[in-house]
């Protein structure tokens, strides 16, 4: 039983602000854990209509609002498959707040019972709201399902209805922290639970994703650390940090030895490669107002890997478009006029690549390409462009929009924008702010009884689970 000013998941404390910043609220109905920048995994019972994704300590005062790409749930995953298995694809990286990485390889090792681990959540307390990001620690007490569940808790420490799809952590030998459990189905709330493993999952995830999500392995759980396989936050629970400051600010680790020896790169001194696949030197577009165009570039490097890319127009820089992860697409829309669009690469050596510019004319034709410009830099890259044009405006633009592209798609939500746009460009984001759900019905989510994502905090009616006798999923 908890202490009388303690406020648990059951039997637990509220987290400090900051505290496990990565366990997030699936917008009112579930619980889940970000592991990497653009990737959220939850459980696949909790369904895949989610509009928005909550970070922060109390889901009534979100610290942060993630906009989803799209979610997908594992094809008939659920609890007592093993296999609850959901992710969403986020619009836009989150990448000022420390992550956990999923416990991988010879990592898992650590899973017997006895082990401690603690789990975080949102859900129901044995004395305290619904909606407060909370934390047990608790240990493991055995398998089921031929291995492919674990079971966690009892004894009064558990998670609860609304704890679905969130994450159970564990310390492993070498100090570091890892993330593996998904909070499933179990009986009465403090008696324990029932977990997927994520692990079990990556495969699909990545391949759905179309995003690495281990740094430190391949998706079979191989020892292959790369230059993200470091920089882990040592103590995720503490918190003391601000979301302001994105939580950050704590001691992180170095390169990770957890299954092997640590990533060493060589110096890189060779720059990255960029090449603008779309659109096409020349091309010409038509339309009303203004036109919308998507850049897409394709950026490699040999070395230590791609940091980011940028665009350019008209020789100058377009801030606010930078893109950190693959795939490298810029949604803009354009005024009438002529306008040369460039990408420059940079690897995490400092190293830099600029694409050879492709210049469009929007309601008219394209202008001539710029004159190229030698270089000196020694890095590899030219620095900025054509010594002409400099300025964000089109060339004869007619139509009274001020001649400069603006980011394109939907408005009023937040951007993946390192910084404001130039010359007072409106701001805004890429397209595909809305869901797609082809592996789920319309049933609506049950991770809180009878209750839809953003329903409100509504009492629980408790919910059976069929094929589960006696057991509730922990909604």
């Amino acid at each position: 039983m908890s202490t009388p000013d303690a406020v648990g998941i059951y039997g637990g404390t509220t987290v400090a602000e900051c505290g496990w910043p990565s366990t997030v609220d699936m917008q009112g109905a579930c619980s889940g854990t970000l592991v990497h920048p653009q990737v959220v995994i939850f459980a696949a019972h909790c369904g895949s209509n989610y509009s928005q994704i909550w970070m922060g300590e109390n889901i009534e005062a979100p610290k942060r609002t993630l906009k989803p790409e799209f979610c997908k749930t594992f094809p008939g995953g659920g609890p007592g498959s093993g296999k609850d298995f959901a992710f969403c694809k986020l619009t836009e990286p989150v990448l000022d707040v420390p992550l956990v990485p999923i416990l991988m390889g010879c990592e898992t090792d650590v899973l017997k019972p006895g082990q401690e681990v603690t789990i975080v959540g949102f859900g129901d307390a044995d004395n305290g709201p619904y909606g407060i990001k909370r934390e047990v620690t608790t240990t493991i007490t055995g398998f089921q399902n031929g291995g492919g569940e674990i079971n966690i808790g009892g004894g009064g420490k558990d998670s609860c209805q609304g704890d679905s799809g969130g994450p159970v952590f564990v310390k492993i030998p070498s100090g570091e922290w890892r993330v593996f459990g998904i909070t499933s189905y179990g009986g009465a709330c403090g008696t324990g639970g029932v977990y997927s493993m994520m692990h079990n999952g990556i495969e699909w995830i990545e391949t759905e994703a179309g995003i690495d999500v281990t740094p430190c392995h391949d998706a079979q759980g191989n020892w292959q650390p790369g230059f993200g396989c470091k920089g882990f936050p040592v103590d995720p629970g503490v918190g003391g940090g601000e979301w302001a400051t994105g939580c950050g600010g704590g001691a992180v680790t170095d390169f990770s030895a957890s299954c092997g020896e640590p990533f060493n790169p060589e110096p890189d001194m060779t720059p990255p490669i960029a090449t603008i696949l779309a659109p096409m030197d020349g091309q010409e577009f038509m339309g009303e107002g203004n036109v919308p165009v998507t850049v897409n570039v394709q950026a490699t490097d040999v070395g230590w890997g791609i940091k980011d890319v940028r665009l350019t127009i008209n020789g100058a820089d377009f801030k606010g478009n930078v893109d950190s992860f693959m795939p490298y697409d810029f949604p803009l829309n354009f005024p009438t006029g002529g306008f040369c669009i460039g990408a420059v690469a940079t690897d995490l050596a400092g190293n830099t690549g600029e694409a050879t510019p492709v210049c469009i004319g929007i309601n008219g034709p394209p202008p001539p390409p710029p004159e190229p410009e030698t270089t000196t830099d020694g890095e590899g890259g030219s620095e900025g462009g054509s010594e002409t044009g400099g300025e964000l405006e089109s060339e004869g633009s007619g139509d009274g929009s001020g001649g400069a592209p603006t980011e394109g798609g939907e408005p009023g939500t937040s951007g993946g924008s390192s910084g404001g746009l130039d010359s007072g460009l409106d701001t805004g984001v890429s397209a595909s702010a809305g869901l797609t759900d082809g592996d789920e019905d319309d049933s609506g989510c049950g991770c809180r009884s009878g209750q839809e994502p953003g329903d409100g905090l509504l009492g629980l009616a408790g919910l059976g689970l069929l094929g589960l006798a006696g057991r509730r999923r922990r909604f």
